[in-house]
């Protein structure tokens, strides 16, 4: 068998039975030399490791379902798998590397659980997994970290004391000492310990022995076992407690922890010089016996290995005992007993006892200083305790020179690291530039002392726990508000440039202005606030503490300016000033105010601007003698200290120069809207007083639904006279849907033409009822008329026969054409070319010389998407080259030209389109019409709805080709609802009315794509019928089609643009319409 891709070969391999090594071996050699690729050996191997890890990981995500399964085969194909990926890693088909990745990856996204029988994997193929491993390079990092990092995750989870011990003897055999990394007290692989924590001993109580078992009496030995086993916990716990003080040094600051550590440690260090006494012991030993070895084989060359001698020693790197830190007393003992634990101890205790040292009182005088506060501890040395840490820290490194092998020299090291570290620290020290600065302190208000920072800043941390003030843009921001208040309520009132035309046009005009006066107005009112709180407070601030009495300051003082504002956060728009002009030249004054009146009219009698138009006057500066004097108030008594504050006198705004020319373009807006209104409504300016704009476009508006509101009791307009429209093939699928459109519009009478090739006549009389069903109560006898379909037989490629049909109606009977019918499967046309081009082209043109003969020049003509061929841009538009591939498509490319040509030859009596439509999917909603090809379908969702539905019996699909340049391989198509592509029809139709605009001056012919915008490619099809139906299909790919494209994707927008054609139903939709009328018609048309 030949694979067409790495991804089918591995599903192939894996669907086998289970083979042994050299089988699978063989399987994996067979299957390379099935997929052949020209690619390069790096690509190629790339897509193995794709396709194994994408086999791996899809089953790996089933991991929580295998949990809860006891009787799970998620580990033997988990485990299968992974033996294919050390098998292709084998015969150079991936990196050597590759396995030890994978194995990385997949044991991140496992549980503790699953890990273990990963790692079960591991150990049993350890030999093939480390063939030609070199020590600290490619595979052999990958491995060693792989499993650090799941030794750490051990650690954290507590109760894996086995797992772990696994892994340890596996990097033990595998690893040399030199490449693995310890772990020192401080704990890498878990948390920092406060310490060791004894746990409490249950009492077991023990099981009793069967009555036939010897009873021997062992007291002696019970007792010895229980002391020791007690030794073994106290020395744990006192080994281990030495962890907090090596970790955190400053926990010496606290009381008894020296005296702890000091008493831990002449605990420890006798246990760890008979460790090393005994190491070296067993060391000479080992030594002895090698040279004996060496003497007799050197005795005799050719001597026989003696059946029962002993075998060979093994291995400094096979017996290592390469302990961690495992939280087990009884794996201490194994720690102990490794030289590099040792050393790590040993080492970790001369550098706390070194820093020991340094605290001494002689030595904390030398360095201890206000600039390194934070290497201080409150902690002294006494001189006792100095001498024990002296003596100590010789005994340590006595005890590093002891072990071996090279223990002099690593000790030396030691002192050489540590010396030099004392040096660093000392001069890092020195360099330490001094930090300390005085605390912040200001002087309190009254000047004779200082606070602190929590004290200086109370004042403000009060004011920024009060709510703040509401935010002044109501939208967010200044822009947003501004453009909101203009009246600006969507986008296209930003987008559509004004094209003044109506007199409400200039209404709106108007309105905008206003709103920009009084956004205006607000700025300068809020303006006018700010500057009066100021004055206000610097008046509050330069009136002396004795202050005169309150009428003096009335008088003389500086406070009441010509221009007073009120200092209260008022938000009214200010009043027109006194002696204003009306709002309109031939308005009188507004009631209430006068011209010569000083005093500015109220607040509320302002008038609202967009009501009318005010012309643009100037807002005169108020002189200082007309500004209103506060209101009297009564003079204070003598017994009486309080006084009644006068009411802060009103705002009275400048005047503005914004202001005044916004009330200019008001004006100039009002005088176009009149001069616009006077040819067409004249009548109306009498009932509009002085030229109120808005008054006049609410009378245009009630003269307009008088007119089209018809008079009580006046006969009802008969309605305009049905339009045929004859419909080549509609009883197919495509057909039948434009019919039903055409039918709920009762516009039209369809006439319908169809040799019933590929579809059956009982679609048209499902196509009636649903007419006759949608007619409402009071349905006339023309929307009757509409639901019934006149139908021919008739074949297109017999001109006598749809010569006859016309005849029936005679010239201009038929009002336009929507030519369906065609031939249209692309596979088929590539083995019959001559069958496609007589029935598609030459149709066509016996079609166009019937109609010109009686007089019917209106055409839609049922185009394809395969016009294209392979577009040079996807989404496709129509101005690409039409190229098509197939002999389908070529004949939809040469009745394009012969109705282009024609359209051209006669401007005036032709008119016509051609809708370039992409894939139609779905069905009625109902599920009385939709697609029922005879015979097999040649369209991929008629295949699946069959297949799920089990009228095909068909195992599995056939996908053409996966190599196509799309996401996943397969082809991609634009779908669409046949629904929407038939209203597209309708729209056509529409367009070629006497008075349609889409062809403007131009020669009456366009091309226009239906389609949604969007591909799917057939993968994905497949999954939308599968959520659809809840059927699983089977797939298989073959060889490509011929004639197939890899993408056909519609760009719809001149279509939407000219039309306004949208395709609106989803995929799901589609899919559920389908599954719909499958179901209900499980043998099609024929269920009945």
């Amino acid at each position: 068998m030949v694979f067409t891709s790495a991804a089918n070969a591995i599903r192939s391999v894996i669907a086998s039975p289970p083979l042994d090594s050299s089988q699978l071996g063989h399987l994996v050699v067979k299957t390379l030399e099935d997929t052949p690729s020209r690619l390069p050996q790096d690509v190629r191997r790339a897509q193995w490791e794709l396709a194994l890890k994408n086999e791996i990981f899809t089953l790996a995500a089933e991991e929580g379902a295998a949990l809860e399964d006891p009787d799970t085969k998620y580990y033997d194909e988990l485990k299968a798998r992974l033996d294919l990926v050390l098998a292709f890693t084998e015969h150079e088909a991936c990196e050597q590397t590759f396995p030890f990745t994978t194995l990385q990856d997949l044991l991140e996204t496992q549980t503790i659980v699953s890990c273990s029988h990963i790692f079960s994997w591991i150990e049993a193929h350890a030999a093939r997994l480390t063939e030609n491993m070199v020590p600290q390079k490619g595979k052999a990092l990958i491995l060693l970290r792989t499993l650090n990092d799941l030794l750490r995750r051990l650690s954290k989870m507590g109760s894996n004391t086995i797992f772990c011990g696994r892994i340890l003897t596996f990097l033990s055999g595998v690893f040399p000492l030199g490449e693995r990394s310890g772990v020192n007290l401080r704990g890498e692989y878990g948390p920092t310990w406060e310490g060791a924590k004894e746990e409490a001993k249950v009492e077991e109580k023990p099981e009793e022995e069967p009555q036939e078992k010897m009873q021997v009496d062992e007291p002696s030995d019970a007792k010895t076992l229980d002391k020791k086993g007690e030794r073994k916990d106290d020395f744990y716990n006192t080994f281990w407690s030495l962890q907090l003080p090596f970790s955190r040094p400053p926990a010496f600051a606290t009381p008894n922890t020296f005296e702890e550590f000091k008493e831990s440690v002449n605990k420890v260090m006798p246990v760890i010089k008979e460790a090393t006494a005994k190491d070296r012991a067993m060391t000479g030993s080992r030594t002895v016996m090698t040279n004996a070895a060496a003497s007799a084989s050197n005795g005799s060359l050719k001597r026989k290995r003696d059946a029962t001698e002993p075998e060979e020693e093994p291995s400094s790197k096979d017996s290592y005992f390469f302990a961690k830190f495992l939280t087990s007393p009884e794996l201490l003992d194994l720690e102990i007993a490794d030289t590099h634990f040792r050393r790590q101890f040993l080492f970790q205790l001369v550098i706390v006892l070194h820093h020991l040292l340094t605290f001494t009182k002689q030595a904390k005088d030398a360095w201890v200083s206000p600039r390194n506060r934070s290497l201080q501890m409150e902690f002294t040395l006494e001189p006792a305790d100095a001498q024990w840490v002296t003596d100590t820290v010789a005994k340590a490194y006595d005890e590093l020179r002891q072990t071996a092998p090279g223990g002099r020299v690593f000790a030396d090291t030691v002192a050489m690291i540590l010396e030099r570290e004392k040096n660093w620290v000392r001069w890092k020290n020195d360099l330490c530039a001094p930090f300390d600065r005085e605390p912040y302190a200001v002087e309190s208000e009254d000047g004779a002392s200082k606070v602190g920072l929590i004290e200086a800043t109370r004042a403000r941390r009060e004011r920024m726990r009060e709510d703040p003030p509401e935010w002044e843009h109501s939208l967010g921001s200044a822009s947003l508000t501004e453009i909101w208040e203009m009246g600006y309520r969507s986008l296209r009132d930003l987008e559509n440039p004004f094209q003044p035309g109506e007199v409400k046009d200039f209404v709106k005009k108007a309105k905008l202005e206003d709103n920009r006066i009084e956004m205006r107005r607000k700025t300068l009112t809020r303006q006018a606030e700010r500057v009066a709180a100021a004055r206000a407070k610097a008046a509050a601030a330069a009136v002396a503490p004795p202050a005169p009495p309150p009428a003096e300051p009335a008088a003389d003082g500086p406070a009441p300016a010509p221009m007073a504002v009120d200092a209260s956060p008022s938000r009214a728009a200010a009043p027109p000033p006194a002696g204003s002009p009306p709002l309109h030249p031939s308005l009188p004054a507004r009631p209430g105010s006068t011209n010569t009146s000083p005093r500015p009219a109220p607040a509320a009698a302002q008038p609202h601007a967009a009501a009318s138009i005010p012309a643009p006057i100037a807002e005169p500066v108020p002189a200082p003698a007309a500004v209103p004097a506060p209101a009297p108030v009564a003079a204070p008594s003598e017994a009486s200290s309080v006084t009644t504050p006068a009411p802060p006198p009103p705002i009275v705004l400048p005047p503005d120069d914004q202001i005044n020319k916004l009330e200019e373009n008001k004006q100039r807006w009002a005088w176009l809207a009149l001069r616009v209104a006077r040819e067409q409504y004249l009548q109306h300016f009498s009932k509009i007083g002085t030229g109120d704009i808005t008054l006049l476009a609410q009378e245009i508006e009630r003269e307009k639904e008088r007119a089209e509101s018809p008079a009580v009791g006046a006969a009802k307009p008969s309605p305009s006279p049905l339009k045929r429209v004859l419909v080549t093939g509609g009883a197919g699928y495509i057909g039948s849907h434009i019919v039903y459109i055409l039918q709920q519009t009762r516009r039209y009478k369809v006439v319908c033409i169809d040799n019933y090739h590929n579809s059956f006549p009982k679609a048209l009389s499902r196509l009636e009822k649903i007419a006759r069903d949608a007619l409402p109560e009071n349905a006339t006898e023309q929307d009757r008329d509409s639901t019934a379909i006149d139908s021919h037989w008739a074949d297109l490629t017999n001109r006598d026969q749809v010569h006859a049909v016309f005849a029936k109606y005679g010239k201009g009977g038929i009002w336009g054409v929507i030519h369906v019918a065609a031939y249209k499967a692309v596979g088929e046309s590539t083995e019959i070319p001559l069958t496609y081009y007589h029935n598609n082209v030459s149709a066509t043109v016996f079609l166009l010389q019937v109609m010109s003969s009686f007089d019917c020049t209106r055409f839609v003509y049922s185009s394809s998407a395969t016009v294209y061929g392979t577009p040079p841009v996807v989404p496709i538009p129509e101005t690409t080259r039409l190229e098509a591939q197939s002999p389908y498509g070529k004949s939809k490319v040469m009745s394009e030209t012969v109705i282009e040509d024609l359209v051209h030859a006669e401007p005036k009596r032709w008119s016509a389109i051609s809708l370039r439509y992409f894939n139609p999917a779905g069905a009625h909603p109902s599920g009385l019409i939709g697609e029922d090809p005879r015979g097999r379908p040649g369209n991929l969702l008629p295949i699946l709805a069959q297949m799920a539905v089990g009228r095909l019996k068909d195992p599995e699909l056939k996908v053409f080709g996966n190599d196509y340049p799309t996401p996943d391989g397969t082809c991609v198509r634009d779908y669409l609802h046949v629904l929407d592509l038939a209203a597209g029809h309708l729209l056509a139709l529409d367009a070629l009315e006497p008075a349609s605009t889409v062809f403007g001056d131009a020669v009456r012919y366009k091309a226009y794509n239906l389609g949604r915008g969007q591909g799917y490619s057939v993968l994905q099809m497949v999954e939308a019928m599968r959520k659809a139906t809840n059927f699983d299909y089977k797939y298989r790919i073959i060889e490509r089609r011929s004639g197939d494209v890899p993408d056909l994707t519609a760009d719809p927008a001149l279509a939407e643009r000219e039309l306004g054609f949208k395709a609106v139903q989803t995929l799901d939709t589609m899919c559920k319409d389908l599954w719909n009328w499958q179901t209900k018609n499980p043998e099609g048309y024929g269920s009945d």
